[in-house]
């Protein structure tokens, strides 16, 4: 038993049985605490085995995992012009372009089955998307739009400090693809950084997109994206494809990406493809029933299964090393499809947890990139909810922040999963872990550890994590929330949006938010112990120059290697708070 422990099993102990001033009734409740000390606080910490060099030399980097916007609902996050685009939606975007880092723009998509099923008017001007059928599917809205969303996204990417935009194209009007994407290129120049050709092909027979056809095969797909690719290299910009800049197939359910791949899509069109692409989510709420409830997200072996789908196309494309292979990404997911599933999107171990846990397990895989998707004010996993009486943070937000800061390095990073308690195939497992290399030098830069559950869990890091020459305290912080299921109650790294209404992050009051964790320097010179809280997201940043001191929330902790602040402090906060009514 550790000294820390000791002291808390003391003191707990005096007020239990030797307090001379405490009630009867406050005597029974330190009891009760007593017992939950024992159960939660004093489990072994567990040990973490950190692999010298990481499994897969995968690079990403700070932006990658991005914003995916439906283009029908594009007007509520960003104004009918460039006169009109909403502070609010600049300062989000501008905080967390500052946590990318100076050379890396941050990933919008504009897209969806909306670009699927659009219209493009050359001449229309503001309001710059304009739904054109009252009666349409709510998941599928179709707007005629024009060349100010592409002047408006222009004018986002100078106000934040950059952005690139992939942008989606219809496989179905096959008539003005070369007017979209010509006109985007013009105004977009730089930033567009590629154009995907049709959404989620593999549905269009279950749909009825294609009816004159029986079945719509593969080969039916390939000849259709190599009539558009015909049509991109004349456009009004010049040729759209020379050079790498499309994407696709963007097939999300019933098609096979090695087959897709091995059918000609690759060999096909290779000198174009800068990505392939994929869209997929664990579940969908299509026909209001769903198949998981809120302890799936909780399992990170599910994770570990989801970012598999599709693994042999996966490995197909990982495989190809050549100079200007075409790269993976996940241009659409979120927690179920069809808009998630109110009070499961949208809590923090959902929108947050588990949002950051899908994107560190592709990363870890061989995705380049993914874009968490956003819909319709209303809809429960969006990022955010706009509104004239101020702007609402949701849960998934706080996940783009933390993914940003996790993957910063001027290098670029990879990522491996760290197997902790056997969690990539125990589904009993209630924690996580994840190692961030630099890429260059495959030096350990970062830990991470989630903790699914209610309770703490403390992880032991090893001896020789920090070279001897170095500063030996790192630094470690938290994603948090007052509870599982919390909407707003949320601190990433010492700060909160809970009641800003500006998009812009203020220092949580620690008076106020007791369940919040400050950000911690730690003495790990000899090992240490990284307490994370029940439920949180716990970063370990080995480098100093790797995290950002945006907050005034931090403690120095002494240098005796543990950090173990959550039981004593939760028990004693819990008696001192009850006394008053006792």
């Amino acid at each position: 038993m550790s000294e820390e422990t000791k002291l808390e099993q003391g003191l707990l102990l005096y007020l239990v049985f030797l307090d001379p001033v405490g009630s009867m009734a406050f005597r029974r409740l330190a009891i009760s605490l007593f017992a939950l000390w024992s159960h939660f606080c004093l489990a072994d910490p567990i040990p973490i085995s950190i692999p010298s060099k990481p499994s897969l030399n995968n690079v990403v980097y700070s932006n990658f995992l991005g914003i995916s916007f439906e283009l029908s609902f594009m007007n509520e996050y960003f104004g009918n012009d460039t006169s009109t685009i909403p502070q609010p939606m600049l300062n989000y975007l501008s905080g967390l372009r500052a946590l990318n880092g100076p050379s890396h723009p941050i990933r919008i998509r504009v897209g969806g089955n909306s670009a699927d099923t659009s219209t493009y008017m050359p001449n229309q001007t503001s309001p710059m998307v304009v739904l054109t059928d009252p009666n349409a599917n709510a998941n599928y809205q179709p707007v005629s739009y024009g060349p100010m969303l592409w002047q408006v996204l222009n004018q986002v990417a100078k106000d934040v400090g950059g952005a690139q935009y992939l942008i989606g194209v219809s496989l179905n009007d096959t008539g003005r693809d070369d007017m979209i994407v010509g006109s985007a290129r013009q105004i977009l120049g730089d930033s567009l950084d590629a154009v995907l050709i049709g959404n989620e092909p593999d549905l269009y027979a279950v749909h009825g997109v294609r009816p004159n056809l029986q079945n719509y095969t593969v080969d039916d797909y390939i000849g259709e994206f190599d009539t558009i690719v015909d049509q991109l290299q004349n456009t009004p910009a010049g040729n759209a494809v020379n050079g790498q800049t499309v994407a696709g197939p963007t097939i999300c359910c019933f098609w096979d990406l090695a087959t897709v791949l091995e059918e000609g899509y690759l060999s096909n069109f290779t000198s174009v493809l800068k990505y392939i692409t994929l869209q997929h989510y664990p579940q969908n709420n299509c026909f209001g029933s769903y198949r998981y409830g809120l302890d799936y997200y909780l399992q990170h072996a599910n994770v570990v299964d989801l970012a598999a789908w599709q693994q042999p196309g996966i490995d197909l494309v990982v495989a190809n090393q050549g100079s200007g292979r075409p790269q993976l990404v996940m241009s659409e997911f979120n927690s179920a499809s069809c808009g998630g599933i109110p009070t499961i999107s949208d809590t923090f171990a959902v929108g947050a947890l588990w949002t950051v846990d899908y994107a560190l397990q592709q990363a870890s895989v061989g995705y380049s990139a993914t874009y968490v998707h956003t819909r319709e004010k209303g809809i429960s996993y969006n990022i955010l909810t706009p509104s004239d009486d101020g702007w609402t943070t949701n849960p998934p937000f706080y996940a783009l922040l933390a993914t940003a800061e996790i993957l910063r390095a001027t290098n670029g990073s990879i990522v491996t999963d760290l197997n902790v308690e056997n969690s990539i195939i125990n589904t009993d497992a209630t924690t996580a872990g994840y190692a961030v290399y630099d890429a260059q030098t495959s030096s350990i830069k970062t830990l991470v550890f989630l903790n699914f559950a209610n309770s703490s869990a403390q992880f032991s890091l090893p001896q020789g994590l920090i070279p001897q020459n170095e500063d030996r305290n790192i630094t470690v912080k938290y994603l948090s929330a007052s509870s599982a299921t919390e909407k707003y109650n949320i601190v990433w790294g010492g700060q909160t949006f809970l009641n800003v209404t500006d998009g812009k992050a203020v220092d949580f009051d620690a008076s106020k938010l007791t369940w919040a964790r400050q950000n911690t320097d730690v003495d790990c010179s000899n090992g240490c112990t990284i307490d994370a809280p029940g439920p949180s997201l716990a970063v370990v940043f080995l480098e100093k120059e790797a995290t950002l001191s945006h907050s005034q929330n931090e403690n120095h902790v002494a240098a005796n290697g543990s950090l173990r602040i959550g039981c004593l402090g939760w028990v004693f906060g819990v008696l001192i708070r009850l006394s008053l009514f006792l």
